[in-house]
């Protein structure tokens, strides 16, 4: 894709938004023009589109999308395809310009956990390593320091693979489980979409994956799994191996949750195909303790455990969660509704001691929760009030965890600061 000289548009002037206009005025774009379907904001350079259908008059070469722009169901999308615009996600603008091998992982959960796992075990033998994507780092941030000799360790969410065409040296994709129906309308086209990352791949590019997973590719794929030896890394009496070699003892990893050892084992069969050292692989998973938000342990009070999984938005994440404990749980369920049924949650509830609802799907996912004959379910408005509740009721040995299996836009501007709320109130630590 040509910039130099051209047109462009950014649609959507978030974080990715941003970081895409300064990319494109780098490469010497000639005009950038921007908008927003809600408030637009004045960037540097550039000039607002007050209206979406004047596009077709500019002599616009490509238009950059941002993640959170819908395309099923977005009449702009659609003119542009009528008038045969091209356009682009940020990270599929990012992707092309970017030098190095390409790192990408997606899939529904545990993507943000893997990809800073690869990324501390590249750090342990590599100079030049970058993070980005579905990340705090826009990829349009970080292409234009990158290098032939480097590493780009990606996080990639279904929102970038709609509108993007990439050919990553190694991918990954972690698991497929409904999510975002929302924005996709259906299951099969959220998955189709995350299949997108490994539709280009030649037999020069991996696909990693677990033994369970079944995909048709041209890259060479290498299976990891929990259960049995495999050309990837495996779990086999409780130690993590790579071709027949001890990497750790299960007992010796922080992270709490056998969907944790799956991320491991994808970050441990990447890490081997790029010929890190194994006693650094092990360093590296014996000292992360996680990241926030992701079945992070908050406190212990009274022997109470407090457990923030804020980032667990969907009914599968919830559920990995609940697995990862064989003691009382009382658990948080609530937020803004992303389009999909709660069900699967009460399939096993042996360890569930109370369900607390709250916020916007409060009363639905107690209706839910009646449906499936768990009757230990009470609802409130807010997630404080859940919470204390929560706290009124728990006994030594019990588990308090948020894991709401909804997304927070009902109270929270993001996931994290669900999290941040709760683990402040929890350790009373939150002011009116």
């Amino acid at each position: 894709m040509e910039i130099l000289t051209k047109n462009f548009l950014v649609y959507g002037t978030g974080s990715s938004g941003k970081s895409a206009v300064s990319f494109l005025l780098s490469r010497g774009a000639k005009k950038v023009y921007v908008y927003d379907d809600n408030f637009c904001e004045q960037l540097p350079e550039t000039i607002i589109l007050k209206n979406f259908s004047d596009v077709v008059n500019l002599d616009i070469s490509c238009v950059v999308l941002s993640p959170g722009v819908q395309i099923i169901g977005n009449k702009n999308i659609e003119l542009l395809k009528q008038n045969k615009i091209e356009y682009i996600s940020e990270f599929g603008l990012g992707f092309k310009y970017c030098k190095g091998k390409k790192i990408c992982i997606t899939g529904t959960n545990g993507k943000t956990t893997t990809v800073n796992l690869i990324y501390q075990m590249l750090k342990t033998k590599f100079k030049k390593v970058f993070l980005c994507g579905n990340t705090d780092t826009p990829i349009t941030q970080v292409a234009n320091m990158t290098t032939d000799d480097c590493f780009v360790v990606c996080e990639v969410s279904s929102f970038a693979l709609e509108s993007a065409k990439i050919k990553p040296d190694i991918c990954s994709i972690l698991n497929i489980t409904q999510d975002h129906i929302s924005r996709h309308k259906t299951f099969n086209n959220y998955k189709n979409t995350k299949l997108n990352i490994a539709k280009y791949l030649d037999n020069n590019c991996y696909f990693i994956c677990s033994d369970i997973f079944n995909i048709k590719t041209n890259g060479k794929i290498i299976r990891y799994s929990l259960e049995n030896k495999r050309e990837g890394a495996y779990l086999k009496n409780n130690y993590i191996y790579y071709k027949n070699k001890k990497i750790i003892n299960k007992k010796n990893i922080k992270l709490l949750g056998e969907k944790n050892i799956e991320n491991i084992l994808c970050a441990v069969t990447i890490s081997k195909i790029l010929k890190i050292n194994n006693l650094k692989i092990k360093r590296v998973i014996k000292n992360f303790k996680g990241l926030n938000h992701r079945l992070q342990v908050v406190c212990k009070i009274g022997g109470v455990t407090f457990v923030d999984d804020s980032k667990a938005t969907n009914p599968d994440s919830t559920i990995s969660a609940i697995k990862s404990f064989k003691q009382n749980i009382i658990l948080l369920l609530g937020g803004s509704d992303k389009g999909y049924s709660y069900d699967k949650i009460f399939d096993d509830t042996l360890y569930i001691k109370k369900i607390i609802t709250f916020g916007q799907m409060a009363e639905n996912i107690k209706a839910c929760a009646i449906k499936n004959n768990f009757k230990e379910v009470i609802s409130f408005s807010s997630l404080k009030k859940a919470t204390q509740y929560a706290m009124d009721i728990a006994y030594s040995g019990d588990v308090v965890l948020l894991s709401p299996a909804c997304a927070s836009f009902d109270e929270f501007k993001s996931y994290r600061q669900r999290g941040e709320f709760f683990c402040k109130f929890v350790k009373r630590e939150y002011e009116e």
